[in-house]
Protein backbone atom coordinates (compact mmCIF):
# COMPACT_ATOMS: atom_id res chain seq x y z
CA UNK A 1 0.00 0.00 0.00
CA UNK A 2 1.79 3.23 -1.65
CA UNK A 3 1.98 5.81 1.81
CA UNK A 4 -0.48 8.32 1.07
CA UNK A 5 -3.33 5.77 0.99
CA UNK A 6 -3.57 5.71 4.53
CA UNK A 7 -5.41 9.23 3.81
CA UNK A 8 -8.46 9.95 2.87
CA UNK A 9 -9.16 10.54 -0.53
CA UNK A 10 -12.18 11.02 -3.39
CA UNK A 11 -13.81 13.49 -1.55
CA UNK A 12 -14.72 17.08 -3.04
CA UNK A 13 -13.24 20.18 -1.77
CA UNK A 14 -14.20 23.64 -1.82
CA UNK A 15 -11.50 25.90 -2.53
CA UNK A 16 -11.97 29.74 -1.54
CA UNK A 17 -9.36 31.04 -4.03
CA UNK A 18 -9.13 34.56 -2.47
CA UNK A 19 -7.37 33.20 0.98
CA UNK A 20 -4.09 32.08 -1.17
CA UNK A 21 -0.80 32.89 -0.12
CA UNK A 22 2.36 32.04 -2.15
CA UNK A 23 5.69 31.19 -0.61
CA UNK A 24 8.82 29.73 -2.18
CA UNK A 25 7.25 25.74 -2.66
CA UNK A 26 4.14 26.13 -2.42
CA UNK A 27 0.59 27.64 -2.40
CA UNK A 28 -1.63 27.71 0.81
CA UNK A 29 -5.60 28.20 -0.18
CA UNK A 30 -8.03 28.58 2.43
CA UNK A 31 -10.96 25.85 2.02
CA UNK A 32 -13.58 23.57 3.81
CA UNK A 33 -13.02 20.16 3.61
CA UNK A 34 -16.55 18.23 4.71
CA UNK A 35 -17.49 21.16 6.74
CA UNK A 36 -14.18 21.11 8.56
CA UNK A 37 -12.06 24.69 8.30
CA UNK A 38 -8.98 23.71 6.08
CA UNK A 39 -6.00 24.10 4.29
CA UNK A 40 -4.52 23.37 1.15
CA UNK A 41 -0.90 22.90 0.33
CA UNK A 42 -0.74 22.55 -3.24
CA UNK A 43 3.48 22.15 -4.95
CA UNK A 44 3.41 23.84 -7.76
CA UNK A 45 5.44 23.25 -10.80
CA UNK A 46 9.00 24.90 -11.15
CA UNK A 47 9.28 25.55 -15.08
CA UNK A 48 13.17 26.36 -14.40
CA UNK A 49 13.85 22.68 -13.33
CA UNK A 50 13.35 19.69 -16.17
CA UNK A 51 9.69 18.30 -15.93
CA UNK A 52 10.91 14.86 -14.71
CA UNK A 53 13.18 16.15 -11.91
CA UNK A 54 10.43 19.03 -10.41
CA UNK A 55 8.02 16.32 -10.44
CA UNK A 56 10.22 13.84 -8.74
CA UNK A 57 11.66 16.52 -6.43
CA UNK A 58 7.83 17.67 -5.25
CA UNK A 59 6.43 14.13 -4.65
CA UNK A 60 9.57 13.41 -2.58
CA UNK A 61 8.77 16.27 -0.78
CA UNK A 62 5.13 16.01 -0.09
CA UNK A 63 5.50 12.20 0.81
CA UNK A 64 8.38 13.63 3.47
CA UNK A 65 5.57 15.87 4.81
CA UNK A 66 3.12 13.38 5.46
CA UNK A 67 5.74 10.88 7.00
CA UNK A 68 7.24 14.13 9.08
CA UNK A 69 3.54 14.96 10.46
CA UNK A 70 2.85 11.92 11.16
CA UNK A 71 5.47 10.53 12.99
CA UNK A 72 5.60 13.93 15.17
CA UNK A 73 1.96 13.26 16.20
CA UNK A 74 3.11 9.53 16.73
CA UNK A 75 5.57 11.71 19.44
CA UNK A 76 3.06 13.88 20.94
CA UNK A 77 4.32 16.81 18.85
CA UNK A 78 0.81 19.36 18.09
CA UNK A 79 0.67 19.43 14.35
CA UNK A 80 -2.16 19.69 11.85
CA UNK A 81 -4.59 16.81 11.12
CA UNK A 82 -4.03 15.53 7.61
CA UNK A 83 -7.53 15.40 6.07
CA UNK A 84 -6.71 14.27 2.50
CA UNK A 85 -4.00 14.15 -0.22
CA UNK A 86 -4.15 14.37 -4.01
CA UNK A 87 -0.48 12.53 -4.79
CA UNK A 88 -1.30 13.29 -8.82
CA UNK A 89 -1.20 17.17 -8.02
CA UNK A 90 0.77 17.49 -5.03
CA UNK A 91 -1.97 18.59 -2.70
CA UNK A 92 -2.35 18.23 0.56
CA UNK A 93 -5.91 19.14 2.63
CA UNK A 94 -5.00 19.39 6.62
CA UNK A 95 -6.47 21.11 9.03
CA UNK A 96 -6.93 24.98 9.43
CA UNK A 97 -5.31 26.32 12.97
CA UNK A 98 -6.69 29.26 14.01
CA UNK A 99 -4.13 31.16 15.63
CA UNK A 100 -0.88 32.69 14.02
CA UNK A 101 2.80 31.72 13.13
CA UNK A 102 5.59 32.55 16.35
CA UNK A 103 6.88 34.98 13.99
CA UNK A 104 3.94 37.19 13.70
CA UNK A 105 3.09 36.56 17.77
CA UNK A 106 6.70 38.08 18.18
CA UNK A 107 6.98 40.91 16.16
CA UNK A 108 2.95 42.13 16.95
CA UNK A 109 3.35 41.90 20.51
CA UNK A 110 6.76 43.92 20.37
CA UNK A 111 5.12 46.43 18.55
CA UNK A 112 2.76 46.89 20.89
CA UNK A 113 4.30 46.65 24.18
CA UNK A 114 8.07 47.18 23.18
CA UNK A 115 11.04 45.65 25.20
CA UNK A 116 8.29 45.31 28.67
CA UNK A 117 8.70 42.96 31.32
CA UNK A 118 5.69 40.76 31.02
CA UNK A 119 6.67 40.54 26.75
CA UNK A 120 10.54 39.40 27.78
CA UNK A 121 9.20 37.14 30.10
CA UNK A 122 6.91 35.08 27.75
CA UNK A 123 9.32 35.45 25.13
CA UNK A 124 11.38 33.28 26.90
CA UNK A 125 9.16 30.78 28.13
CA UNK A 126 7.81 29.91 24.74
CA UNK A 127 11.45 29.79 24.14
CA UNK A 128 11.58 26.97 26.51
CA UNK A 129 8.73 25.38 25.60
CA UNK A 130 9.94 25.29 21.64
CA UNK A 131 13.31 23.61 22.84
CA UNK A 132 11.37 20.60 25.12
CA UNK A 133 8.98 20.08 22.05
CA UNK A 134 12.30 20.19 19.52
CA UNK A 135 13.90 18.09 22.37
CA UNK A 136 11.10 15.28 22.24
CA UNK A 137 11.21 15.12 18.26
CA UNK A 138 15.22 14.70 18.19
CA UNK A 139 14.92 11.94 20.63
CA UNK A 140 12.53 10.06 18.62
CA UNK A 141 14.80 10.72 15.66
CA UNK A 142 12.80 13.35 13.59
CA UNK A 143 14.79 15.95 12.28
CA UNK A 144 12.48 19.15 11.05
CA UNK A 145 15.20 20.48 8.43
CA UNK A 146 13.51 23.80 8.39
CA UNK A 147 12.81 25.35 12.05
CA UNK A 148 11.96 29.03 12.05
CA UNK A 149 9.27 31.27 13.97
CA UNK A 150 7.68 30.98 10.61
CA UNK A 151 6.80 27.33 10.52
CA UNK A 152 5.58 27.23 13.97
CA UNK A 153 2.14 28.33 15.21
CA UNK A 154 0.49 29.14 18.19
CA UNK A 155 -2.99 28.56 18.84
CA UNK A 156 -5.23 30.90 20.51
CA UNK A 157 -1.50 32.95 21.57
CA UNK A 158 -0.64 29.74 24.25
CA UNK A 159 2.73 29.93 23.56
CA UNK A 160 3.33 27.44 26.02
CA UNK A 161 2.12 24.49 23.11
CA UNK A 162 3.98 25.51 19.30
CA UNK A 163 2.48 23.56 16.51
CA UNK A 164 5.21 22.71 14.21
CA UNK A 165 4.30 22.93 10.26
CA UNK A 166 6.04 22.52 6.96
CA UNK A 167 7.93 19.29 7.24
CA UNK A 168 8.94 18.86 3.75
CA UNK A 169 12.81 18.79 4.36
CA UNK A 170 12.38 16.62 7.28
CA UNK A 171 14.67 13.60 8.37
CA UNK A 172 13.49 10.59 9.98
CA UNK A 173 15.10 7.41 11.31
CA UNK A 174 18.70 7.25 11.67
CA UNK A 175 19.19 10.57 12.38
CA UNK A 176 22.89 11.79 14.30
CA UNK A 177 23.91 14.52 16.32
CA UNK A 178 24.79 16.24 13.91
CA UNK A 179 22.03 16.26 12.00
CA UNK A 180 19.73 17.63 15.16
CA UNK A 181 22.79 20.38 15.46
CA UNK A 182 21.93 21.36 12.42
CA UNK A 183 18.28 21.82 13.44
CA UNK A 184 19.20 23.89 15.80
CA UNK A 185 21.83 26.13 13.68
CA UNK A 186 19.28 26.80 11.53
CA UNK A 187 16.40 27.68 14.07
CA UNK A 188 19.33 29.97 15.76
CA UNK A 189 20.22 31.73 12.44
CA UNK A 190 16.61 32.49 11.60
CA UNK A 191 15.61 33.87 15.03
CA UNK A 192 19.08 36.11 14.62
CA UNK A 193 18.21 37.51 11.29
CA UNK A 194 14.36 37.93 12.11
CA UNK A 195 14.22 39.25 15.57
CA UNK A 196 15.96 41.84 17.52
CA UNK A 197 17.84 40.78 20.46
CA UNK A 198 16.66 36.93 19.69
CA UNK A 199 19.85 35.77 21.76
CA UNK A 200 18.08 35.16 25.11
CA UNK A 201 15.15 33.30 23.64
CA UNK A 202 17.11 31.00 22.04
CA UNK A 203 19.24 30.45 25.49
CA UNK A 204 15.73 29.44 26.30
CA UNK A 205 15.44 27.14 23.70
CA UNK A 206 19.20 25.59 24.62
CA UNK A 207 17.79 25.25 28.33
CA UNK A 208 14.19 23.62 27.27
CA UNK A 209 16.62 21.14 24.79
CA UNK A 210 18.51 20.19 27.56
CA UNK A 211 15.89 19.85 30.49
CA UNK A 212 13.81 17.52 28.24
CA UNK A 213 16.73 15.13 27.93
CA UNK A 214 20.11 15.79 29.67
CA UNK A 215 22.39 13.25 27.45
CA UNK A 216 20.72 14.05 24.25
CA UNK A 217 21.16 17.52 25.40
CA UNK A 218 25.15 17.75 25.98
CA UNK A 219 25.73 15.72 22.89
CA UNK A 220 23.63 17.90 20.88
CA UNK A 221 24.60 21.32 21.76
CA UNK A 222 28.52 20.66 21.63
CA UNK A 223 27.79 19.71 18.05
CA UNK A 224 25.88 22.95 17.51
CA UNK A 225 29.08 24.84 19.32
CA UNK A 226 31.02 23.04 16.53
CA UNK A 227 28.80 23.89 14.07
CA UNK A 228 28.74 27.30 14.73
CA UNK A 229 32.82 27.45 14.94
CA UNK A 230 32.79 26.03 11.33
CA UNK A 231 30.07 28.56 10.02
CA UNK A 232 32.58 31.53 11.63
CA UNK A 233 34.97 30.21 9.91
CA UNK A 234 33.22 30.40 6.79
CA UNK A 235 31.91 34.01 7.23
CA UNK A 236 36.25 34.62 7.62
CA UNK A 237 37.05 33.17 4.66
CA UNK A 238 33.97 34.27 3.12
Amino acid sequence: MDFEDQFESGFDYDIQTEGMRQGAEARIYTCTYLGRPAIMKERFVKKYRHPILDQRLNKARMRNELKGIVKAQELGISTPAVYFVDSHSNKIIMQRIDGCTANHWIESRREKEGDSEQFLADNLAFGKALGEAIARMHLGNLVHGDLTTSNVILKDDNFERPIFIDFGLASLGKVLAEDKGVDLYVLERAMISTHINSEKMFEAVLEGYRGFNAKQGDAVIKKLDEIRMRGRKRDMTG
